[in-house]
Order: structure tokens, then sequence, then C-alpha cells
């Protein structure tokens, strides 16, 4: 029996479309936004099961929205 994290994985392997956008907030000089730093998808057990891309250091806060489909 597969565990809630395997699961979870399994998931976000699947190629299904993630229900959740990850950014942080980024700077530079006078223009700021979010830029996006991955995905996220949920859980069976009401979690989040959250990918990052690339090697991120993050420091400071990460935000979480839901996907909005286009159209």
């Amino acid at each position: 029996m597969k565990t809630s994290t395997e699961k979870a994985t399994e998931r976000a392997n699947s190629g299904r479309r993630p229900d959740w956008v990850v950014k942080v907030p980024r700077t530079r000089g006078k223009k700021s936004g979010l830029v996006r730093i991955g995905a996220a998808w949920d859980r069976e057990d009401g979690g989040i099961c959250l990918r990052l891309t690339g090697n991120q250091i993050v420091s400071g806060d990460i935000y979480v929205y839901p996907v909005v489909e286009a159209g």
C-alpha cells in the first residue's frame, strides 16, 4: 500500500496540471513583483505537495495561488 507522500508524488509526476502556482517576491530597482518558482498539487489528506523548480534559495515569504484557467 502506498503512503500519502508516494501518492502525492505520483500525482505531481502524472502530467496532471498543478492546482496551485508558487511565487516569491522579487525587486529589481524600482520594479517589484512576484516570480513563479514552482507548482503545487492538492493531496488527498488535505495537504499540498509543493515542487520548486531549479535550485531555489528562498528566504522570506512564499505565496501560493490557485491556478486560474484561461478563457
